[in-house]
């Protein structure tokens, strides 16, 4: 009876934890102009989390095809936090947070006159002070950064993250920068540890009272 109990046990912990599994999300931009609205990406969204559309601050879209090219870029020398950027952000569904891979890769490259100087920041929680930076130099040809940053564990308990990306340092306010093939890694989507109980407990519960009452039947 024992093992039946354990069995309960390990089957409840298999459905709470159902949404555990790792997830990459892609923003591939397609269309003409390139769409940032997360619905029209062709990859599905994981579940229990929700990427948000691909968002504008004080830049302006170009009509590009299947990239997100932007212009009005922050022109001067110096990088500034609140000028223009593109985002999005990550929220877990109610009672789950977000276990990060620790990397995000991204296809970039600048046009005439565009920003030659690049940064794409992390925050979490709401956070207004970004805890990962990564500076790169755009190109006029396509390159692959790979931005890495100490992974997001169970115990860092995140359940939303906004990434940004900046460009500065361009010589025409119509220079474009563009950005393709933004891919997040999410090692899981994990269950809060009050989910777990919730889940677990009327199993639990469940398992007990037939133990009870088979040791009851035992004693008559």
């Amino acid at each position: 009876m024992r093992q039946l109990l354990n069995n309960f046990l390990a089957i409840g912990l298999l459905i709470c934890c159902a949404g555990a599994a790792s997830a990459n999300f892609v923003y591939d931009f397609p269309g003409v102009p390139g769409s940032g609205l997360a619905a029209d990406q062709t990859n599905p969204q994981p579940g229990n989390a929700t990427f948000s559309d691909f968002g504008r601050v004080s830049i302006t879209g170009t009509p590009t095809a299947d990239v997100f090219e932007s212009d009005h870029w922050n022109n001067t020398a110096n990088f500034d936090a609140a000028s223009a950027y593109a985002f999005f952000d990550i929220t877990a569904a109610s009672g789950y947070h977000l276990d990060l891979s620790g990397t995000i890769t991204f296809d970039t490259s600048r046009g005439p006159g565009g920003p030659t100087k690049g940064r794409v920041e992390l925050f979490l929680n709401g956070s207004t002070t970004p805890v990962a930076t990564k500076d790169w130099n755009p190109g006029p040809s396509l390159q692959n950064i790979s931005f890495n940053f100490t992974p997001t564990t169970d115990a860092d308990n995140v359940t939303s993250a906004e990434v940004r990306f900046y460009g500065w340092n361009g010589g025409d306010p119509l220079g474009t920068m563009l950005l393709d093939n933004v891919t997040v890694g999410i090692t899981a989507i994990v269950p809060e540890p009050s989910m777990i109980v919730i889940g677990v407990l009327p199993i639990a519960l469940v398992a007990w009272s037939a133990l009870k009452r088979r040791r009851n039947s035992e004693r008559h």
